[in-house]
């Protein structure tokens, strides 16, 4: 019997590409009034180039850099949208796909950003907050309609959960 979806996490990179990938965690998270979880990786620099970079802005400057870069982060990942407006979208989803009222009850929406190698932090954070499924957009490829990196393939090998891979918007 499979277990119960309670807790999903949706990891992006803040691309176009993403966008269908959020929509299906939104409504995977409406559909079984589960926890979501977006999550945000800030890719680490070699140590030689951050040391770098370091000594030339200074220690304090560039942990004002980084601390301004995450704060960025968290408002694209919040949007600037009033909850009301959320709550309507919400509403529209599910009359769009004929739910009542009871079974659309999206619990929250929490907003994580990590520092790390991209699969293990996924893993790791998916791990921490006892994740049912991970959500992952596929991003546009060149040659074909979607491509899958390497970093949803390393996500796949070692993910101990189920891993949804969602494909970009063709259009």
């Amino acid at each position: 019997m499979l277990k119960p979806i309670d807790v999903i996490l949706f990891a992006t990179d803040l691309t176009p590409g993403c966008q269908q990938a959020y929509e299906f965690a939104v409504a995977m998270a409406i559909r079984n009034k589960a926890l979501l979880y977006v999550l945000y990786i800030i890719e680490e620099m070699p140590e030689s180039i951050e040391g770098r970079f370091r000594g030339l802005i200074g220690k304090h400057q560039w942990q004002d850099l980084m601390q301004t870069k995450k704060d960025d982060i968290h408002k694209s990942l919040t949007g600037k949208r009033l909850s009301s407006q959320v709550l309507e979208e919400i509403q529209h989803f599910c009359e769009k796909v004929g739910m009542d009222e009871d079974s659309c009850a999206f619990h929250s929406r929490e907003v994580i950003i990590s520092a790390g190698d991209i699969a293990e932090t996924i893993i790791k954070n998916a791990e921490e907050n006892e994740c049912d499924i991970i959500v992952l957009g596929a991003q546009k490829g060149m040659l074909s309609k979607n491509s899958i990196g390497s970093s949803i393939k390393s996500v796949l090998k070692l993910s101990p959960i189920p891993v949804t891979v969602v494909p970009a918007a063709v259009k």
